[in-house]
């Protein structure tokens, strides 16, 4: 990407590849695992974000609240985020290769 847009390239970084998993990803991965077939998929191909209202519920059951879910939709929007992006790429590599 970066090739394609020299312009932006110093914000274009690859991903870390020191990763470091910490205790408190747990909750983030687990709600991610558990949700993210909960979107809609496009007929032509394609798919959104998980939907609000499964992300809530899910909060929910958990009883998170306030602060505490404010923060839960950040981390899980980020993580959702990155899987699209994902999914975007991987398509269009299958597209042309």
């Amino acid at each position: 990407m970066a090739e394609e847009y020299p312009e932006d390239a110093d914000w274009l970084q690859p991903a870390p590849h020191d990763f470091t998993d910490e205790p408190w990803h747990a909750l983030y991965f687990r709600a991610f695992e558990a949700l993210r077939f909960d979107r809609f998929y496009g007929s032509l191909g394609g798919e959104t974000p998980v939907t609000y209202l499964a992300k809530s519920r899910y909060a929910d059951d958990l009883g998170l609240t306030g602060e505490t879910l404010e923060t839960f939709h950040h981390f899980f929007n980020a993580i959702d985020a990155e899987y699209l992006d994902w999914c975007s790429a991987r398509d269009k590599a299958n597209q042309h290769g």
